[in-house]
């Protein structure tokens, strides 16, 4: 196998890595509010209504594939987004809309419970 093969094979498997990060519901959830501010891991929790150790093997994966940085303060990790290319391709993504909503459905930056009221208004709207 020639240099530049396997230097492909490298960059495509980090590019690989990258993405798997992304297809989990909770680790964009976790990546939205990093996109506003650092934060504790152990803010999470609550945050995504996940116990710890779930929180802790999902921050390991943002990590292992480039996305996250952290900083221990004592006895607190605090994560961040690694950097201002990451940032940025993560919002241009849409991921800083993804917030949880309502019942733990996610949606792009409005409640369910607006889009629930907006499909009633019309449903009715119609049968008129």
């Amino acid at each position: 196998m020639g240099k530049c093969t396997y230097a492909h094979l490298i960059m495509l498997g980090s590019k690989v890595k990258f993405f798997k990060a992304l297809g989990d519901e909770t680790r964009l959830t976790i990546l939205s509010y990093l996109l506003e501010h650092s934060y504790c891991a152990c803010d999470f929790s609550s945050l995504t209504k996940k116990d710890q150790t779930t929180v802790s093997k999902h921050l390991k994966v943002l990590v292992e594939a480039g996305i996250l940085k952290y900083e221990r303060q004592g006895r607190n990790i605090i994560y961040s987004i690694k950097n201002e290319e990451i940032r940025d391709l993560l919002v241009s993504l849409g991921i800083r809309d993804i917030k949880p909503c309502c019942d733990g459905r996610q949606t792009s930056g409005v409640c369910c419970e607006e889009i629930e009221n907006k499909l009633q208004d019309k449903k009715g709207e119609s049968e008129k």
